[in-house]
């Protein structure tokens, strides 16, 4: 061997020696701290976290984020938020409750709304309402109705002209075939002892086939007093 791959060699030897020398066990890989293979279910979070975990703290905090927002109900409990669409794409219309005391009873308030509804579009079919062109600023003809404890109409107080009489006479004929019911709820009736309502009623024309009849938007609302 020549002297100068002796001293190569030597050199190779001498750094391979250092490289063992600098290695120690903290560089070692460490074991796994679930040496099973595969996803772990943890039940204790306190094992996974410095900071003791308040269970009973945790469940607080979380029914009270599923509590009632009262603010926000009452937002939706407010006139005119008590509204839904009825009829349908060719005869549209709104419902709405107009006071509390209608959306306590909301079952006997629907029921009155539709039986009105009804009134409403079948009248609004025919020769005599068909024709109606009204104004765009129509207001709502607003009627208070009246109906004995037995549930049979007695009267009805026109309070508001809509603007045009074919109008107000077709809410009034309507009130006339709609408002009654048989067992209305005894905590519905006013302090007199009878039912009072506060209706209003309102069309808009909405879509004409032949430029001469017409399909209407209505809008019914009712109150309980």
């Amino acid at each position: 061997m020549s002297r100068y791959r002796a001293a190569a060699l030597t050199a190779v030897l001498a750094i391979f020696t250092l490289t063992l020398a600098g290695c120690s066990d903290t560089d070692q890989p460490k074991p796994l701290a679930n040496p099973q293979s595969g996803p772990q279910q943890v039940t204790d979070l306190n094992s996974i976290s410095n900071t003791p975990v308040d269970s009973f703290k945790l469940s607080q905090e979380a029914k009270a984020s599923l509590a009632p927002n009262r603010d926000a109900e009452a937002v939706l409990t407010e006139p005119p938020h008590l509204t839904h669409q009825a009829g349908t794409d060719h005869d549209p219309a709104e419902e709405s409750l107009l006071n509390d005391k209608a959306a306590q009873y909301a079952a006997f308030s629907h029921a009155l709304l539709e039986r009105l509804y009804v009134q409403m579009r079948d009248l609004e079919r025919t020769e005599q309402y068909s024709q109606l062109k009204v104004p765009e600023d129509i207001k709502p003809v607003v009627i208070t109705a009246i109906m004995d404890k037995d549930g049979n109409l007695k009267e009805l107080i026109l309070e508001q002209h809509s603007g045009r009489a074919n109008v107000d006479k077709l809410v009034i004929a309507a009130c006339k075939k709609a408002l009654w019911y048989r067992n209305p709820p005894l905590g519905a009736l006013s302090d007199d002892g009878d039912y009072k309502f506060t209706i209003h009623g309102q069309i808009q024309n909405f879509a004409s086939k032949d430029g001469r009849h017409w399909q209407f938007i209505t809008k019914i609302g009712l109150g309980i007093g």
